[in-house]
């Protein structure tokens, strides 16, 4: 997988952030995956939350996103 630049990471992570409240939540990934095949820029999403929320709270943040992409 190829690494997002930071303003990239960023412009994906606003789309997916669907409510605006800064974390990405699992409801808001699953919505994004019924559109998108179920891959986030060629990971699948099930093993993009494993990897991307490193404090466990089930919420990917926007320094998680970048951290895990760009």
């Amino acid at each position: 997988m190829g690494k997002m630049s930071e303003a990239e990471a960023e412009a994906v992570f606003a789309e997916i952030d669907a409510d605006g409240s800064g974390e990405i939540r699992l409801r808001e990934l699953r919505d994004y995956g019924k559109t998108h095949d179920g891959v986030l820029d060629g990971v699948k999403l099930a093993d993009f939350v494993r990897a991307a929320d490193t404090d466990g709270d089930r919420r990917i943040s926007l320094a998680e996103f970048k951290s895990f992409f760009a």
